[in-house]
């Protein structure tokens, strides 16, 4: 089962972690992990603790990170974990632009593969932008 790792700018990670578990129920809470960055949050500080959650994640599929803003400090964070987390040859990803079709998709999706599970989310992220009026 591919793992799920958010890193975002507080307080978005707990409220999509919140809706997740209100949508698809308590299920998903052992393969998601929230870090929510705050303005003082340093990349060197807080990707610890990012890659300690990859690697529990990604024991089968692989993990995926999702972040919020590409170039901002959650991101930051997110790609340093992973490329740490690439060189002890653990499997995963990171993609940016994290909504709420994108998590729900990661979520449902995550029994799949790694690139499988990315597909999906990332599908779901551009798919769930639309006009509706």
């Amino acid at each position: 089962m591919t793992g799920i790792v958010i890193v975002v700018h507080a307080p978005l990670g707990e409220a999509m972690s919140e809706m997740a578990r209100h949508v698809l129920g308590d299920s998903v809470a052992d393969t998601l992990a929230v870090h929510d960055i705050l303005p003082e949050d340093q990349p060197e500080e807080r990707a610890p603790a990012v890659l300690a959650d990859i690697r529990r994640l990604a024991r089968d599929s692989g993990a995926l990170v999702l972040t919020d803003l590409v170039g901002a400090t959650p991101a930051n964070i997110a790609k340093r974990a992973v490329a740490q987390a690439q060189t002890e040859g653990l499997t995963c990803c990171v993609l940016a632009g994290l909504n709420t079709p994108m998590l729900l998709r990661a979520l449902t999706y995550r029994g799949l593969s790694l690139a499988e599970t990315r597909e999906k989310a990332l599908a779901g992220g551009v798919q769930g932008c639309l006009r509706v009026d």
